[in-house]
């Protein structure tokens, strides 16, 4: 998607919830890792993390730091979208 957290306009926000929950889904696949494991492994409820990865909600810092952890990135790296 390109979308830079800097460059954002008005209404990009959902778009860059639906770009970053698809690459939080793309890397959790590609780590063979099933919801329920990943969430379990990233210390968030699963719940929380179908949401995200559905670009329904606005994750907290705290947690996409767990989710960048968890997938042995940086934030930064987690966040380009």
């Amino acid at each position: 998607m390109g979308l830079h957290l800097s460059l954002m306009k008005d209404g990009d926000e959902e778009l860059f919830k639906v770009a970053l929950g698809k690459r939080i889904t793309v890397l959790r696949k590609d780590r063979e890792l099933s919801l329920r494991k990943f969430a379990l492994i990233a210390d968030i409820e699963h719940h929380q993390l179908i949401n995200i990865e559905k670009g329904r909600v606005d994750p907290r810092l705290s947690t996409l730091r767990k989710i960048a952890v968890a997938f042995e990135i940086s934030l930064p790296d987690l966040l380009s979208v």
